[in-house]
């Protein structure tokens, strides 16, 4: 397989299977505190963001019809912009690892607009839950497609929304629970990988245009995976890699300690 099909299958899974947990989950705590009739708010909530989301994807591909002309600085900030949220995203996820973290998570965002029998709330809380994702997915599939070929990114889209699409129907009509830590593990590295070949590409297109200064270093150069010989590149994705290290720690170093 392919790095660019994997890039492509691990977003459209990971951006898809989160909102599906999402309303899942929302799904779940409206049964156990007994509000059934706000259900029909959140599909109302959910098809409203994946209209919008379309509409922002015709919006987007129209901005780069715009911007052809400085195709190369679009592409480095698009690339740069897409690293730092894959990079948080990916932070997230692993805060979120343990199953009653993303629990409470949930009943946070809910719990305020059922108290206050605020269906307007509860619709804005899933419609920005949704959005995101697509929006996050938009962003992303914009700088896949800088870096690689089309139908490699065709072929990973739509095996990843087969197997989101057969995961969900499992979770939504089967009751099936996902071990959450363990996948939010898995994507969160994959997310982390491609956060790291995402800066290293944007840099070098702005390189190309001489807006970032270019200083070879002896390193071997990957592209693929968005490694290069400079220290504009590089020391950048160092700085993320660092930043890495301290949130695992934060994330996993505190649990350890308490357990002890």
């Amino acid at each position: 397989m392919s790095t660019a099909f994997l890039a492509s299958f691990t977003v459209i899974f990971r951006e898809s299977l989160e909102a599906v947990l999402v309303v899942a989950a929302i799904y779940g705590y409206l049964n156990q505190i007994g509000e059934h009739s706000a259900k029909r708010i959140i599909n109302y909530a959910w098809i409203a963001a994946l209209l919008v989301g379309g509409i922002t994807f015709l919006a987007a591909n129209y901005l780069f019809t715009l911007t052809a002309e400085n195709a190369e600085i679009v592409e480095g900030v698009t690339s740069i912009i897409a690293s730092l949220i894959l990079f948080q995203v990916a932070v997230w996820f692993v805060s979120k690892a343990e199953a009653n973290k993303w629990k409470e998570y949930i009943e946070s965002k809910v719990k305020c607009a059922i108290s206050k029998k605020d269906l307007t709330a509860l619709f804005m809380v899933v419609f920005f839950a949704v959005y995101r994702e697509v929006f996050e997915t938009i962003l992303f599939y914009q700088a896949l497609l800088m870096q690689f070929d089309v139908d490699s990114i065709s072929f990973g889209f739509m095996v990843g929304l087969v197997a989101v699409s057969i995961i969900s129907y499992l979770i939504l009509k089967m009751s099936l629970v996902v071990n959450l830590r363990h996948y939010f593990i898995a994507t969160s590295i994959m997310l982390f990988f491609l956060s790291i070949s995402f800066l290293g590409y944007g840099i070098t297109e702005l390189q190309e245009v001489g807006i970032v200064g270019t200083s070879l270093i002896s390193i071997p150069s990957w592209s693929i995976l968005g490694i290069y010989p400079t220290l504009e590149t590089t020391i950048p994705q160092l700085i993320l890699i660092a930043a890495l290290i301290y949130s695992l720690f934060r994330a996993f170093g505190k649990n350890t300690k308490s357990s002890i």
